[in-house]
């Protein structure tokens, strides 16, 4: 019963087209908080989006966490927050539960970082007009946190929390998973173990629509090396064409040769090119240096890559 009323209580969150006679005397309970709770929500919202929270900002991506598990323990979750290995880089996660034990064990998965780190130009919750805003990380994920949280705010306003089995897990490096792997997802491993239901909220599609499947994801790099000379002596045979124009090379015919493949995309994320290349991996950071009149001598690209299959 508690995962139906909770999936009707996430449908009238993201949806909020259902017409009173489609509803049970439970639901239009229900429906009554969320409509009470909405600008709380909205706030709340607005909190912690204006709380940087980018995947390498341990302690912004702490003190969301922090605002969240106060949140949860105020509707009687037990929370705790688990944090990583100092030399991960990485800030930990906020797991929540209730102590019920009747009906579907549920899990439900948000994460508290985005890809906004510090030194991004969006950092702040601004309204557009009475039901859009703009904020970094908004969509990806907190609002889909903020849906998890009020969904079981309403259900604890209206007594049917009492007996759950509910784990909610907010991981703290969704954008840039913490390696090894072992370490980063082995609480959210466990906890799917013992889960009946998952349920994921991170980016809508779209009203009235839910993922069932999603695509593997790799990552690819490109380096290229060319001869430093002159300027003058480009696409000389002595010379070639430099590292940054055979980078523009392999690029363009990976575009050609893969773009239109179904379920396949191919993207280059950053280039960097020029005499001297430095780039960071940990921080997904780089600075070149360069003339215009000395051919480049590296180039390097970095991307990545979704796919359906190992085959493909």
């Amino acid at each position: 019963m508690h995962f139906k009323i909770l999936i009707s209580v996430l449908s009238l969150f993201m949806a909020g087209t259902l017409t009173a006679q489609k509803l049970s005397r439970t639901e239009k309970k229900i429906v009554k908080t969320i409509t009470q709770n909405n600008a709380d929500a909205i706030a709340f919202l607005e909190q912690v989006v204006n709380i940087n929270s980018g995947t390498l900002n341990a302690n912004g991506v702490k003190e969301v966490g922090m605002v969240f598990k106060d949140a949860f323990e105020s509707i009687n979750f037990d929370s705790r927050w688990i944090e990583m290995p100092p030399e991960m880089g990485r800030a930990g996660h906020l797991f929540a539960e209730t102590s019920g034990n009747k009906g579907k064990k549920l899990l439900l998965i948000g994460h508290l970082d985005t890809v906004f780190e510090e030194d991004s130009p969006f950092q702040k919750f601004k309204m557009v007009n009475d039901s859009i805003a703009h904020a970094p990380g908004g969509n990806d994920m907190k609002g889909g946190d903020v849906i998890v949280l009020y969904a079981l705010k309403a259900l604890h306003e209206n007594g049917l929390l009492g007996d759950a089995q509910i784990t909610v897990a907010f991981t703290g490096d969704e954008e840039s998973t913490g390696k090894p792997l072992s370490i980063s997802r082995k609480d959210l491993v466990e906890a799917a173990k013992r889960s009946d239901i998952a349920l994921g909220f991170e980016t809508s599609t779209g009203f009235n629509y839910a993922t069932v499947a999603r695509r593997g994801a790799s990552g690819w790099a490109v380096e290229v090396e060319g001869k430093r000379a002159h300027s003058s002596g480009v696409f000389s045979e002595r010379t070639g064409a430099g590292a940054i124009f055979e980078m523009s090379r392999i690029l363009h015919q990976f575009y050609t040769d893969v773009r239109g493949e179904d379920l396949l995309t191919f993207n280059p994320g950053t280039v960097l090119g020029g005499t001297f290349v430095n780039f960071d991996a940990s921080t997904s950071k780089g600075d070149v240096f360069g003339k215009s009149n000395v051919v480049a001598q590296k180039a390097l690209a970095k991307g990545g890559l979704r796919f359906i299959s190992e085959e493909q």
